[in-house]
């Protein structure tokens, strides 16, 4: 799982990989991110939801195939 989330991550546009790194990651609140970035706060929000859907499209037949194991 984690090197087919490395590969997809290294798909994205910079912008995007960048923001989603800072925040899902490294864990930096948004307005740390938008800051170390340059940005104001809701570019960082638009960038880091559409890396995430991007991200979702890359890995959504990769999560699909996972199967989940029911608690007995």
């Amino acid at each position: 799982m984690r090197t087919r989330l490395v590969s997809a991550l290294s798909q994205l546009p910079e912008i995007y990989r960048v923001a989603v790194l800072l925040r899902d990651i490294q864990g930096l609140s948004t307005e740390e991110a938008s800051a170390a970035m340059g940005v104001k706060t809701q570019t960082l929000k638009s960038r880091l939801h559409r890396g995430r859907l991007m991200l979702r499209g890359q890995l959504g037949e990769f999560a699909a195939g996972l199967a989940m194991r029911s608690a007995a």
